[in-house]
């Protein structure tokens, strides 16, 4: 059939057809039938697909989403990933999408138990003293049980949900052909990237199902959260874990949104607000790796008074630079420093096509500025950050995962924060930090870390650019040589040739006040700065400044 040839990996998507005509049905009913016949799909439905009654009247966002939580698991959580794209996802479906829960029926505590026996190859009397049979919590890919070892010590043991990665293997192959076809056929979802959408859930979704994965990221943020005593990350007892078996400390607490019960316990909510938020940030801007699924139900405030976070599935990693970027981000917005927070946005995204820096900082600036001064309580940051990437999408650039993500997250903190303090503003407590952290760049070990960095990189220059520049200067100078140039090319090209010059300029001048700076370290004459001098401290800035300049002209999309 012609719909096979589309592209190699439409035969294993189809391949259950069972599965993809259950789908397609769903759709149908739901009042997508026009859509599956546009897709050239409609071989796979029966005769005719009556759609439901009254769902004439329903909005298409609320329709699909009905959809989804009709077709189970993979769906739901396909919806929940697209609930937290707001850059690319029309709002009317973003917000229909949050109200996708995992509403699923818990499995038998005899059933669980076999599971784990055949998880752990061992009875389960040799490895618990006790075991509840009921649930603490149950979703779409595992449930939670109490459970007591048997050295005494309380765990929660989370088990995958027997089947569960199979059925989602074979939907995630069914999502890969319909993109395909979704792209080949409807033009007007390509803005969406459906492909992308469904190989970013690919990908979210193998890690969440690994927690063998999930078991690293406990021992990791636990590790780092060492330096904010206040947080309580569960303990991993590696011994009794598995792929598809967790088991981890057990905390008991109250959720961190019941503010009442809170009160009750003595703790002051602005303590916590303020050591909540203080500790997110530490993970953002110092670890590079954090929470990345905060709501209510994965915060506790334990009976020691601490903060207890869980369910550590979904993880946010940042490179140093992205940490550096949302620093700046950050201080971009409490300084309204438009330019430099566009620019930020130019350096973190994948560019989609021609941005024009004045018309991004002027959008950005349109959107952020009239919430600047308003009451705390009136003012959602996470909510601007949210709405600055459909901004950046609008410009052509292509928001990482990561950090919408990361803004998501601040958003859910943002608003669970103002539930216990309504003058809670994380803005500010966000800026402290970053200010920390830029003191903490310009010590001793951190700058001679980045001048060693920086001597490799100008080191790969010093050698390529003279054989690359012989060469080029070797072509230029033959009778053959020449340049073809069309009208609308000409402008492009002076351009270039601009913007090629300039990099040169700041790329030499960069090089020789880094030789100047290194002499002057060598030398080592006073004034000092933590034993530095102060002279090649000056130089070295100096050509670092020059050098940033250089690579923010080379990088930059828009007419110079």
């Amino acid at each position: 059939m012609k719909i096979f040839s589309t592209a190699t990996q439409l035969g294993a998507a189809f391949k259950n057809a069972v599965r993809v005509r259950e789908i397609l049905i769903a759709f149908g009913e739901h009042g997508f039938a026009d859509l599956v016949n546009r897709a050239q799909l409609s071989r796979f439905l029966p005769a005719k697909v009556k759609q439901r009654e009254n769902y004439q009247d329903l909005p298409t966002p609320v329709r699909l989403r009905k959809a989804f939580e009709e077709l189970g698991p993979t769906f739901v959580k396909l919806g929940q990933l697209l609930a937290s794209r707001p850059d690319i996802i029309p709002a009317s479906f973003v917000e229909e999408f949050k109200k996708l829960q995992d509403d699923v029926r818990a499995l038998p505590g005899r059933e669980i138990k076999e599971f784990i026996e055949a998880e752990l190859k061992r009875p389960i009397a040799s490895v618990f003293q006790s075991f509840e049979e009921v649930p603490m919590a149950a979703a779409s890919i595992a449930q939670v049980h109490g459970a007591v070892l048997l050295s005494g010590e309380e765990v929660a043991v989370k088990i995958q949900r027997p089947g569960i990665e199979k059925m989602i293997a074979t939907d995630v192959s069914i999502l890969r052909g319909l993109a395909e076809v979704l792209d080949r056929y409807v033009p007007e979802s390509r803005p969406f990237n459906p492909r992308g959408l469904v190989e970013e859930f690919f990908k979210s979704t193998l890690n969440e199902l690994d927690f063998l994965v999930e078991a690293n990221n406990l021992r990791r943020i636990r590790k780092n959260m060492e330096a904010v005593p206040e947080v309580a990350i569960p303990k991993v007892y590696d011994t009794f874990c598995s792929h598809k078996v967790l088991v981890m400390e057990r905390f008991r607490g109250v959720r961190f949104s019941e503010r009442e019960k809170i009160i009750e316990r003595g703790i002051t909510p602005k303590d916590i607000v303020d050591v909540g938020s203080r500790a997110f940030f530490h993970q953002v801007m110092h670890d590079g790796i954090f929470h990345g699924d905060l709501h209510a139900g994965n915060l506790f405030i334990l009976d020691d008074g601490r903060i207890g976070m869980v369910d550590f599935g979904i993880v946010g990693r940042l490179s140093r630079r992205v940490q550096t970027g949302v620093i700046n981000m950050f201080l971009a917005i409490i300084d309204e420093d438009y330019e430099n927070l566009a620019t930020e946005y130019l350096y973190l995204c994948h560019s989609a096509g021609k941005t024009n820096l004045s018309a991004l900082q002027k959008d950005l600036m349109d959107t952020i500025s009239p919430y600047v001064g308003m009451p705390l309580g009136e003012v959602n940051v996470g909510q601007l950050l949210l709405q600055s990437t459909t901004i950046a999408v609008r410009h052509h650039l292509q928001v990482p995962r990561e950090l919408m993500l990361l803004f998501k997250a601040i958003f859910t903190i943002e608003s669970l924060g103002k539930v216990l303090e309504p003058d809670f503003d994380i803005l500010q407590v966000g800026h402290k930090l970053a200010k920390q952290l830029i003191v903490s760049q310009y010590s001793q070990e951190r700058i001679l870390r980045d001048l060693l960095s920086m001597g490799r990189d100008l080191q790969v220059l010093a050698e390529t650019l003279p054989r690359q520049l012989r060469l080029f200067f070797k072509r230029w100078s033959g009778d053959d040589y020449q340049f073809r140039l069309r009208n609308a090319d000409t402008q492009a090209v002076a351009q270039a040739i601009n913007r090629f010059t300039r990099v040169m300029a700041h790329g030499v001048l960069a090089i020789g006040l880094f030789g100047i700076g290194g002499v002057l370290l060598h030398t080592g004459h006073g004034p000092f700065f933590y034993s530095l001098p102060l002279s090649a401290l000056a130089a070295i800035f100096t050509g670092a400044g020059f050098g940033l300049n250089g690579i923010r002209i080379a990088r930059l999309k828009d007419p110079i």
